[in-house]
C-alpha cells in the first residue's frame, strides 16, 4: 500500500519521512515516491494493506545499484495501528526502466536476480535495510531504543 496511505499518526508519518531519509543518506541522488501505486480499484485489490510500499528512483541507471529504481516494500503482521503489529520484512525490487534486475528480501538477506548490485552496494543497501528494521521495531510508537536519534 502506499506509504502516503499509512501516514495517520504523527508517528507513522515521522517514520515513513525518516525512512525516505534513511535511504538518501546512503544514495544522495535519489528521489522518493511515497505513492508508487496506482490509484484505481484493480491495482489497490492488489496491494498488501499491511506493506509501506516506496519506490526510489535516480535520475540516471545507478551503475552500483545496477538499476534506475527500486521498489520498497516494508511489510508488517497486520495493520499498523494495532498493538500487536510486528514488522515481518523487508522486500525489494530493482529495476531498469522495463524489467526487473534484482530482488532482495530480509527472509534470505540475499540479492537474486540477473544483475544483483555490486558487492560494495550491497552492502550499503544492507546497512539502510538495518536500519528500516530498527525504526520499525515498534511500529505505531517510538521506539525506546533510538529516543537519542530525534524520532
Amino acid at each position: 500500500m502506499n506509504a502516503a496511505s499509512h501516514a495517520v499518526t504523527a508517528e507513522l508519518t515521522s517514520k515513513i519521512a525518516h525512512l525516505a531519509v534513511l535511504f538518501r543518506a546512503e544514495f544522495a541522488d535519489v528521489r522518493v515516491d511515497l505513492n508508487p501505486w496506482l490509484t484505481d480499484a484493480k491495482t489497490q485489490r492488489q496491494l498488501d494493506p499491511h506493506s509501506i510500499d516506496l519506490s526510489f528512483f535516480f535520475p540516471k541507471r545507478h551503475l552500483g545499484m545496477t538499476c534506475n529504481c527500486i521498489l520498497l516494500r516494508v511489510r508488517f503482521s497486520e495493520g499498523l495501528l494495532q498493538p500487536t503489529c510486528k514488522l515481518t520484512h523487508v522486500e525489494a525490487d530493482g529495476y531498469n526502466h522495463v524489467d526487473p534486475q534484482w530482488s532482495f528480501s530480509t527472509s534470505n538477506g540475499q540479492f537474486t536476480g540477473e544483475c544483483p548490485p555490486l558487492p560494495e552496494y550491497q552492502a550499503r543497501f544492507r546497512t539502510v535495510i538495518n536500519r528500516i528494521l530498527l525504526l520499525f521495531e515498534y511500529p505505531n510508537q517510538v521506539n525506546p531504543r533510538l529516543s537519542g536519534y530525534g524520532f
